[in-house]
């Protein structure tokens, strides 16, 4: 009886101390106006979709880009991707990302509870997109980014592109039944990918001239034909947090996106053209 009592009380306690917080202050994550990104270049821009451990081809395809000499103007990021999208947005190059992606143990992003509506309550993977990025704001990363999420009573797409990182990644990582989801002013949001697992038409909005979309869902994500280009590299299919294939996930990334290099580079000239027709029209 004692026992039945402690175990209730604690359950008790818990419940309190571990009740979701709602995130409303100046800082909180919200979603402002797009202002497109204008330049008289072909604008890139990258969406990392859903999927989970997959996440780490992400790192990958980026490392590929890079190596081909391209690199992305606008980003967008859903679950996992946003993971990935907010260290890319920052600034930080693929050297950087591989290392981290190798050094990643499940203990930096999770903690595990037994109270609560999740088994992850995810302040943890918050902390630690907010203490790589030095707390720097969503407006304050090097490339304009992006990271959704799904407002969990309508199931409708939010856009976080202002205000804390950290708490718009976990948002938009937030999967349903496993981690807790994330109130934000009132309203409670959980993993992009519900809405749209690869929202390749929102970087067009953002000033992408060319779009590329990496999906790694283990379905066809019908959102990614929005891009000019779609990879789909094969990843290894494993739990959320079983990284023992992230090597080879990486390595799928990277050969996925070599096989594009040459059409990605077409699509960027033949959008450069298009820019050079419409400045001379214009001086007409």
């Amino acid at each position: 009886m004692k026992l039945l009592l402690a175990i209730l009380l604690a359950a008790s306690l818990g419940g309190c101390a571990f009740a979701p917080t709602d995130h409303n202050g100046a800082d909180a994550p919200r979603s402002a106006a797009i202002v497109p990104l204008t330049s008289p270049r072909p604008l890139l821009g990258l969406v990392l979709g859903a999927g989970g451990a997959r996440g780490f081809a992400h790192v990958g395809v980026i490392k590929a880009l890079e190596a081909a000499g391209l690199e992305a103007d606008v980003v967008v990021g859903v679950s996992s991707g946003a993971l990935v999208a907010s260290f890319y947005a920052s600034g930080l190059k693929a050297p950087a990302l591989e290392v981290m992606a190798l050094k990643l143990e499940d203990s930096d992003i999770f903690d595990f509870t037994v109270f609560g509506p999740g088994r992850v309550r995810g302040a943890r993977l918050q902390r630690f997109v907010n203490h790589t990025l030095q707390n720097r704001r969503i407006e304050a990363l090097a490339k304009p980014f992006a990271a959704i999420a799904t407002e969990a009573g309508s199931r409708q797409m939010a856009v976080f592109n202002r205000g804390n990182t950290g708490i718009a990644v976990r948002a938009s990582a937030s999967v349903p039944t496993l981690f807790w989801p994330v109130t934000i002013n009132g309203r409670s949001y959980v993993d992009g990918g519900v809405a749209s697992r690869v929202p390749a038409a929102l970087a067009r909005e953002m000033g992408a001239d060319v779009v590329i979309a990496v999906d790694i869902s283990r379905r066809p994500a019908g959102d990614a034909d929005a891009a000019d280009i779609v990879i789909r590299p094969q990843a290894v299919r494993s739990r959320l947090n079983d990284f023992k294939h992230r090597q080879t996930n990486i390595a799928a990334g990277e050969a996925a996106a070599q096989e594009v290099i040459t059409r990605i580079r077409e699509q960027l000239a033949e959008a450069a053209a298009r820019k050079a027709r419409g400045h001379t029209a214009a001086l007409r």
